[in-house]
């Protein structure tokens, strides 16, 4: 049972939303990122990211992940994203 009655799920509640969400944040910070500025960049790039590359995407590896974009694309707010191409096995292990 919830504590928020018999019948209500937590997640129906945005619960488990909101925790995802802190938790994001709270990488953003221990990476030294702002999150709104992360947030709105992730959001620009993520319809053109392959999901089998997500973790890319993931506040740890934004900063190398970011400087290989085109800036400019970036700041637009519409409008495709060139995608580079995945790092190499060997970089992917000396960045991480």
């Amino acid at each position: 049972m919830s504590k928020l009655g018999p019948n209500v799920e937590p997640r129906l509640c945005g619960i488990d939303a909101a925790a995802n969400l802190f938790s994001l944040i709270a990488s953003c910070k221990l990476h030294r990122l702002d999150p709104e500025a992360y947030l709105a960049d992730v959001i620009r790039v993520m319809p053109y990211w392959s999901r089998e590359r997500y973790l890319e995407l993931a506040p740890r590896y934004w900063a190398r992940t970011r400087s290989r974009l085109v800036a400019k694309e970036v700041k637009l707010p519409l409008g495709p994203i060139t995608v580079p191409p995945p790092l190499a096995a060997e970089e992917q292990r000396a960045t991480s």
